[in-house]
This record gives structure tokens, C-alpha cells and sequence, in this order.
């Protein structure tokens, strides 16, 4: 041993530069979990989405709305889900999932069995990390001072 105190300092140095990669790590793996959870959380959501598509079960008046105007709408649908997207900006998260069905659908009916499967993702993430929403359609999810949203779906 050295009298005059360097180990102490050398160890204090090594001790310290361990700390800091430990944390920067733990930070980094943290930040990558919560992006899976919500990927896996809205992969949930969106095939819950799906399958309501294909029980084709509806309220009377989106029965009646739907007979009327989507009678393609009545009968279940095969969909799959190509990849579901994240992008973050500015404290925001958004998600854009990308289907695809073999049946013959037009803009107004992709939108409206978009516009489902975005509502059950939304639900979904909101769920898994216990938030309430304040308006019906989850769309002001907060998680960690992040605001969680979806971009319309996209199809190929």
C-alpha cells in the first residue's frame, strides 16, 4: 500500500466512471422497455380491434347506420397486422398501425375499422399502465409525461 492516498483516489475514480455507465445504461435500458410495453400493449389492442371487426356485433343505431350506408361492415372481415410504428417527438409518442385484408373495401369502411382498432390500441396502452381517461376515446393518454397518440391507419 501506498501512503501518501492514491489508490484511495485511483479506486474513487474507477469506482465513479462504473457508477456513470451503470446509470447512463440503466437509463437507456429503461427507456427501451417502456417503448416495448407500449409496442406490445398496442399490438393487443389492435388485434382486440380486429376481432371485434370479426364478430361484426354493433349497437342497434351503428346496425341500422351500418346497413344503411357499410353492409360490408356486417359481415366479419379478415385483417392482419403488417407492423405497428412508433415515432417520438417532443414529448409525444405516436403509433401508426399498417393492416392489410383481401376484401374489397372502400375509404370510408378502412377508416371506420381504422378508426376502431386506433380506439382499442389507445385503450389498451391506457390500461396497462392504469390511466384514466377523461374522454371516451382514450385519446389523451399520459404516460411518464408523454402524450400517447395514433395516426390514421394504413393500409396495403
Amino acid at each position: 500500500m501506498n501512503n501518501k492516498g492514491q489508490i484511495t483516489v485511483e479506486y474513487i475514480i474507477i469506482i465513479s466512471i462504473i457508477l456513470l455507465i451503470l446509470t447512463i445504461t440503466l437509463t437507456t435500458i429503461t427507456d427501451q422497455t417502456e417503448k416495448n410495453i407500449i409496442l406490445t400493449s398496442a399490438q393487443v389492442g389492435a388485434q382486440i380491434g380486429i376481432d371485434k371487426n370479426a364478430y361484426a356485433m354493433y349497437y342497434n343505431d351503428t346496425f341500422n347506420n351500418y346497413q344503411e350506408n357499410y353492409p360490408k361492415l356486417l359481415n366479419p372481415t379478415e385483417i392482419k397486422i403488417i407492423q405497428i410504428n412508433l415515432t417520438e417527438s417532443n414529448n409525444q409518442i405516436e403509433l401508426q398501425v399498417t393492416l392489410h385484408t383481401n376484401t374489397k373495401l372502400n375509404s370510408n369502411e378502412k377508416y371506420i375499422i381504422g378508426s376502431r382498432v386506433n380506439y382499442y390500441v389507445r385503450k389498451t396502452i391506457a390500461e396497462t399502465y392504469n390511466k384514466k381517461s377523461n374522454d371516451t376515446y382514450y385519446e389523451n393518454i399520459q404516460i411518464n409525461n408523454q402524450k400517447i397518440k395514433t395516426k390514421i391507419v394504413k393500409w396495403v
